[in-house]
Order: C-alpha cells, then sequence, then structure tokens
C-alpha cells in the first residue's frame, strides 16, 4: 500500500492550497497517499491525496455531506480540491479504533445505520461510475472480458478457483437484478478495518473514496463476506445472515457474495499469488452455497 511514503512532496502542496499548518505526521496505509496529521488549535486530520487528478476529493465530501446531515457517523471534509498535477481532501479525525470483533448489539446498530443509505445518492454527483449499478454487477460477475488481470488470477491459482471463476459466470449470465435499488449510497468496502469504535459503540464509518450508487443492501454483504472468510464469528455472521434473507431474494445474495468473492479472491492472486489463508477458497465456496440455501 501506497499511504504516505510521498508525503514530503503532497503536504506542502496541500497544505498551500488549503491554508493548514500540518505536523505530526503519521502515515496510513491505503491505495492512494495519506498520513494522519495534527493541525494547531484545531486537532487531528486525515488527509489523503493522489497525483492522478480526478472528481474523487468533491465526490467524497459530497457523500459524507449528504450522511452527516442523516446524523450518520461520516467525518466531516474541511477542503476537498483538484490543482495541477494533484487531488486531495482533508477529513476530521473520528474517534474510535477498528475492531477485530462484533458483537450483536453492534451488528444491530449497523444494520440500522444502514438504513440511512436508503435513496441518499439521489441528487448526488455520481463518482467514477460509468454504468448503472445493476449493470454494473452483473458486467462484473458474467462478463470474462471484465475485471480481466484479476480473473485471470484467480484462474491462474488453482483448478480449483477456476472452477468456481467459471462457475460464478455461469450463473451470473442468468442473473434478473432490475428490481434491487439504484440510488442507495453503497460504501463498497464495508469491513470492519473502516468502523471505528468508542466506548463499545460504532462511532464513525472511514474511507468513503471507493462509494458509488446502488443497493445499501451490498454493504451488509460486503460486511457478512469478511466476517465469515477472514473471521471466525459464527454467532455474528449467523445473526447477519438471518437478516439478510428478510431482505432480499437468494439470488441477490448469491450475487453480492459472489461480487465480493471475485473483487478479494481476485485481487489478492493478482497482487499476492494466493490468499492470506488457504481456507479463504473453500470458505468462499461455502459462502455461496449458503447464500442460495433457503
Amino acid at each position: 500500500m501506497r499511504g504516505g511514503t510521498d508525503a514530503d512532496r503532497a503536504l506542502p502542496v496541500i497544505a498551500d492550497a488549503c491554508g493548514l499548518g500540518f505536523s505530526r505526521v503519521k502515515p496510513l496505509s491505503g491505495e492512494h497517499g495519506a498520513v494522519e496529521a495534527t493541525v494547531g488549535g484545531r486537532g487531528r486530520y486525515v488527509v489523503k491525496w493522489t497525483w492522478h487528478p480526478q472528481s474523487w476529493p468533491h465526490d467524497v465530501a459530497e457523500v459524507t455531506a449528504r450522511l452527516r446531515s442523516l446524523r450518520y457517523p461520516a467525518p466531516r471534509v474541511i477542503a476537498a480540491e483538484r490543482l495541477d498535477g494533484i487531488a486531495f481532501y482533508v477529513q476530521e479525525k473520528l474517534p474510535g479504533a477498528p475492531s477485530s470483533e462484533l458483537d450483536c448489539d453492534q451488528l444491530e446498530q449497523i444494520v440500522e445505520l444502514v438504513e440511512l443509505h436508503g435513496g441518499a445518492a439521489c441528487g448526488l454527483s455520481s463518482p467514477r461510475s460509468t454504468l448503472p449499478w445493476a449493470e454494473q454487477i452483473h458486467r462484473d460477475l458474467a462478463d470474462p472480458a471484465h475485471w480481466t488481470p484479476r480473473k485471470r488470477a484467480l484462474a491462474a491459482h488453482s483448478p480449483r478457483a477456476a472452477d468456481l471463476l467459471h462457475a460464478i459466470e455461469h450463473r451470473a449470465g442468468r442473473l434478473d437484478l432490475s428490481r434491487v435499488p439504484q440510488d442507495d449510497v453503497v460504501h463498497c468496502d464495508y469491513g470492519l478495518g473502516n468502523m471505528l469504535f468508542h466506548a463499545g459503540g460504532l462511532s464513525g464509518v472511514i474511507d468513503w473514496d471507493g462509494w458509488r450508487p446502488g443497493d445499501r443492501r451490498a454493504d451488509l454483504v460486503t460486511l457478512w463476506f469478511a466476517l465469515r472468510i477472514g473471521t471466525d464469528q459464527t454467532r455474528t455472521s449467523t445473526e447477519l445472515r438471518r437478516h439478510l434473507r428478510r431482505v432480499m431474494e437468494p439470488e441477490v445474495l448469491w450475487a453480492y457474495s459472489a461480487h465480493n468473492v471475485l473483487r478479494t479472491l481476485g485481487w489478492f492472486a493478482f497482487r499476492h499469488g494466493g490468499f492470506p489463508a488457504p481456507t479463504w477458497l473453500a470458505a468462499s465456496e461455502l459462502l455461496l452455497r449458503t447464500a442460495l440455501a433457503g
């Protein structure tokens, strides 16, 4: 991850643009440049940037402002700009820290919070997405020519991984997602690493860089995937699965689960040549069977 490796180059440009003096800089991991920094007399902030200017800083500022207006614990963005050669935003540092475990009370709080995503993308600028939500999901899953680096890496990992990929593409070709919501806010990386907890409760949801309009329920499926694949939290994942079965059809639950499988396993296969644990492939196969079970 890039993190704050080029902060010495980026921060003076950002500080000059927004009139802030940064000190006590701590690099953060992430796809973009990112640091935690202190601003004298104002507190701690997270600064993110990219040297490939795009609309993303304003997209993040816009969606977090919309969610904050609904009393959602999203960070406040105090500056967001695109300049020659750099795009950046500066947001407040929320209290709390990520947790490796989730209890059922916290899960209930998260489920209620995701309801605030409903329809919240209406009227917002669409961030870098060129296809409507349902069409994008269908293309990601069913089109062998899309997501090619990830799919090639997954197919090359092992015959079993190749079989999983082809089974997903085959089933996805028959999907009908025409009735799913299109205008909810979808975080797209709604795992425990992007949730902050303080005094036992959820204090913030961070890292909105990849958000897009779509179906809010997909965020809960991403959380279910994370609880099932990356951890051993049987009770909480079972409660979440029960909720998901109440609010979505098995085919839709399967589609969003398969999307997580391809996105995550494909990424690890492409970047690292394998998975964080040997159990991930079998766990993904079981996840997809569970999604379809009545």
